[in-house]
C-alpha cells in the first residue's frame, strides 16, 4: 500500500469517528442559560409583589429575584400562582394581576406578557400551538369559571370557553384536557375538554375534597377523602383504590414518581409503592413546621429528592428544604417574597 492510500484510510477513519461521535450527542440538546440545570421557585408573594428563585443543581447556590435581576425594572406581578412550559418558553402565571409572563425558561429574558382577557388565572398546559388556562373569575360564584385559549404565536386569547364549575388544576394526555373542578377543599368534580370542539364533553364524579390531580403513564390518579384513585382516561373508569389510612385525618399533595405514592399529611411526608393495597401511615419525615397555614405551602420530588415550600407568617420570606427519599436534609434555603408555592426541575 502506497503512502497516498495510508494517508486516505487515515483520514477516511477520522471523518467516520467524528460523524460517529456527532450522531451520538445528537439526541442530547444541552439548554443554554444561567438557569438551565437546576431547580424553578415561585414564590407567590404578597401585595409587594412574587418573584422566582433559582436553586442550583448540587444545592448549594440559591438566587433569588432572577426575573427582575434579568430584566431591570420589570415585575412579575401580584400573587404568583404556576408556571406552565412550551418548549424552551415558560409562562408564568400571576392571578392577582390577571398576567401571564412570558420568559427564555433558561436565561430568563422577557419575551412578552399575555395581559387582556384573563381573570383570576390558575393553571395552564399546551397543546398543538395554544395554550389552555383555566380562570376562576368571581370568587362569589362557579359559574363564570373558564378557560382562555391563547395562540402561541400572538400571545392573544382568541376564545374563552365557560367551564361552569371550579376551574383549577389542568393536565393534557393526547389532546384530551382535563381540568379539576375542585379547589381548596370544595369540589368532587373533573371536567374533560376537547380541544377539538373547544367543549367541554364529559364530566365525571369522585369523592369530596377533591385536592390533587396527577397524570402518570396515561392514566390519571387523583386524591380525595377516601384516598388516591387511579383512573382509566379511555372510559373514565375507576380502576383501583388506595385508601386514606383512618389514622391520618387528611392528606394532600399527590406526587407520583418512579412508580411511588408521595403525600403529606400536617407536617409529615409520607410514600407508598404503586402496587400497595392501602396507603402507608408510617412517615418519611416530620419537618416539625410551626406555621399555622403555611406548612407544605410547595411540594414535589424530583431525582430521588423531596422538596417542601414553607410559608411560615405569609410576611417574612419563606424557606425550602430539600429531603432525601429516606428522610435526611440535604438543604435549607431562605427564598424571597414570601410563599414558595410550587417547584420546576430544569
Amino acid at each position: 500500500m502506497n503512502k497516498y492510500s495510508t494517508v486516505f484510510l487515515a483520514l477516511f477513519s477520522i471523518i467516520i469517528f467524528s460523524c460517529s461521535s456527532d450522531d451520538d450527542s445528537s439526541g442530547q440538546v444541552i439548554p443554554d442559560g444561567d438557569f438551565a440545570n437546576g431547580t424553578l421557585i415561585l414564590n407567590e408573594g404578597t401585595s409587594a409583589g412574587g418573584s422566582v428563585s433559582f436553586l442550583s443543581q448540587d444545592l448549594q447556590e440559591i438566587d433569588n429575584s432572577i426575573f427582575e435581576d434579568v430584566n431591570a425594572g420589570e415585575g412579575l406581578g401580584l400573587f404568583l400562582q404556576s408556571i406552565f412550559f412550551d418548549d424552551d418558553k415558560a409562562f408564568i402565571i400571576s392571578n392577582g394581576s390577571n398576567i401571564i409572563t412570558v420568559v427564555n425558561r433558561y436565561t430568563f429574558e422577557l419575551i412578552g406578557t399575555i395581559d387582556s382577557d384573563l381573570s383570576v388565572p390558575r393553571y395552564g398546559t399546551v397543546h398543538n400551538g395554544k395554550a389552555y388556562v383555566t380562570n376562576q373569575a368571581d370568587f362569589t360564584t362557579t359559574e363564570d369559571d373558564f378557560v382562555a385559549i391563547i395562540d402561541l404565536e400572538t400571545f392573544e386569547v382568541e376564545q374563552t370557553v365557560i367551564v361552569g364549575a371550579i376551574s383549577e388544576k389542568i393536565v393534557n394526555y393526547n389532546g384530551k384536557l382535563f381540568i379539576q373542578n375542585a379547589a381548596f377543599g370544595s369540589g368532587n368534580r373533573i371536567s374533560e375538554f376537547d380541544t377539538r370542539s373547544n367543549t367541554i364533553v364529559e364530566t365525571f364524579t369522585v369523592s369530596e375534597e377533591l385536592s390533587s390531580m396527577q397524570l402518570y403513564e396515561g392514566n390519571l390518579f387523583i386524591l380525595d377523602i377516601e384516598g388516591v384513585k387511579k383512573i382509566n382516561l379511555d372510559n373514565l373508569e375507576v380502576e383501583a383504590l388506595f385508601e386514606k389510612p383512618e389514622n391520618l385525618t387528611s392528606i394532600q399533595n399527590l406526587r407520583v414518581v418512579d412508580d411511588q405514592f408521595y403525600y403529606t399529611s400536617g407536617t409529615e411526608a409520607f410514600s407508598s409503592a404503586l402496587d400497595a393495597t392501602e396507603l402507608s401511615s408510617v412517615p418519611i419525615f416530620d419537618y416539625g413546621s410551626d406555621s399555622a397555614f403555611g406548612s407544605f405551602y410547595g411540594f414535589d420530588v424530583n431525582d430521588d429528592q423531596i422538596y417542601v415550600g414553607d410559608a411560615g407568617d405569609f410576611a417574612s420570606n419563606g424557606t425550602v428544604f430539600v429531603y432525601s427519599t429516606s428522610g435526611q436534609l440535604l438543604s435549607e434555603k431562605t427564598v424571597g417574597n414570601t410563599a414558595p408555592n410550587s417547584f420546576y426541575f430544569q
